[in-house]
């Protein structure tokens, strides 16, 4: 799913769709990091962050990308629906497929392991969309085409 174990802030912001900045508070606010924006000692214990050497000198912090966007979803906070293709491989299409509410208006159509595998304008038209992926998916439709 991710292209890198470890990502910087910058990259997380990316997947997100916010600014480094912004990822450094919602880590604050989920204990993974300190007001001083240092990696909490939770976040090491949990396996969240690792020092590396950076390419100048001294390190740097770089954090493991499944277990921090995880706490970020957890958190409520929503990756983008076209992250940069160089940080996310595009996800698999696994049904049975659920709708989930944006705020903005649209419609998730997600996958069973949570990744969104379409956004759709319109709850009917989500609601559609939904049903043929999931009748798609139960003739064996979908893993025929993956397999290609």
């Amino acid at each position: 799913m991710f292209r890198f174990t470890y990502m910087s802030l910058s990259q997380l912001g990316e997947v997100f769709g916010v600014s480094n900045q912004q990822i450094g508070k919602w880590l604050v606010q989920l204990g993974l990091r300190t007001s001083d924006n240092k990696p909490s000692a939770e976040a090491f214990q949990g396996g969240y962050v690792e020092q590396m050497p950076s390419r100048n000198q001294g390190y740097t912090w770089s954090w493991n990308s499944q277990k921090t966007v995880a706490a970020l979803e957890a958190a409520g906070h929503l990756r983008v629906l076209n992250p940069p293709p160089e940080l996310v491989q595009p996800p698999a299409l696994k049904g049975p497929f659920s709708l989930r509410k944006n705020g903005d208006g649209t419609h998730q159509i997600v996958s069973t392991d949570g990744a969104v595998a379409v956004a759709v304008a319109g709850e009917r038209n989500a609601s559609f969309l939904r049903k043929l992926l999931n009748a798609a998916q139960k003739v064996g439709v979908i893993e025929r085409h993956l397999a290609v």
